[in-house]
């Protein structure tokens, strides 16, 4: 036990060191959260992500070796995991999406420009669920593996799922409240949306016609995901401007919805338009 303590303390302190030398204050702790399981030390988030970079490049060279025919119905043990995942996550998001929104009113928040209160421990809490949201949503990746849908494990997908959990524990540990409250209401919106779709999808049966009939707002999914990154975006301009929270955390947010809206474009583009464009000009 004593050498898991050091370890945690060695660990800690090269992250608390690392992220002064970038300039990110993130210290010190806000008392809103600093009893909470999983915040105190980057080093419980640090093994989590260290796990699931082991298990994602593990799972993808294993369905490489042993591909799973994917126009084969999901076994009934598979299925129900999904169902579950996907009505959990649409349930969570909008008690999410919810709490944030309603905390935000109940402290008088302006649209942006708000800064953080260590008294606001109702929205505090909701944020640190926010936050160990994005640890629970490694399941999205582990259950493309079992499903055997490897396309889907991309760059983009392992980035985004991996970052977002680093991001939202610094705000956790920091500053769980002002302007974080719009990211935290805007992303779990978007995933109520998300899972919904998802949840749609794996009801269905697996024929072409029938998923274009019921899911044909999947671009407007993306283009949903893409509107978010853009506010968030615009958000961090505001906030180095204007707003009192923390400017390290607009610069960090800045930085990061430019990479999001690179990767998320760069997909939009290859999956409705250029495919798009590929088919009409097969039909010629």
């Amino acid at each position: 036990m004593e050498q898991v303590l050091e370890a945690d303390k060695m660990v800690a302190d090269f992250i608390f060191k690392g992220f002064e030398d970038l300039g990110w204050k993130i210290q010190p702790i806000s008392p809103a959260t600093a009893e909470l399981p999983l915040v105190v030390s980057p080093a419980p988030l640090l093994a989590s992500l260290l796990g699931y970079f082991i298990v994602v490049a593990v799972g993808l060279q294993l369905r490489k070796a042993f591909p799973r025919d994917t126009s084969k119905p999901d076994s009934f043990l598979l299925k129900s995991l999904i169902v579950f995942h996907n009505v959990f996550l649409v349930s969570l998001s909008a008690y999410m999406c919810g709490g944030v929104l309603y905390q935000a009113w109940a402290n008088g928040y302006s649209f942006w420009g708000n800064a953080y209160d260590a008294s606001q421990t109702e929205m505090a809490k909701v944020i640190y669920i926010f936050y160990v949201s994005k640890l629970y949503e490694f399941m999205d990746t582990f259950i493309m593996l079992m499903k055997g849908n490897i396309n889907q494990v991309s760059f983009l997908h392992v980035y985004h799922h991996g970052s977002i959990s680093l991001i939202w524990w610094v705000i956790t540990y920091h500053a769980p409240g002002g302007d974080a409250y719009f990211s935290a209401a805007l992303n779990s919106w978007v995933h109520v949306c998300m899972y919904m779709y998802y949840l749609i999808a794996i009801c269905l049966p697996k024929d072409a016609a029938t998923k274009r009939k019921y899911l044909w707002w999947g671009r407007y999914l993306t283009q949903m995901q893409m509107f978010q990154f853009f506010m968030n975006f615009l958000q961090a301009i505001y906030c180095l401007l204007f707003s009192p929270y923390p400017k390290f955390m607009s610069q960090v947010l800045l930085v990061y919805m430019v990479t999001l809206l690179m990767l998320f474009g760069h997909f939009y583009y290859k999956k409705h338009v250029a495919a798009a464009k590929a088919k009409k000009d097969k039909m010629k």
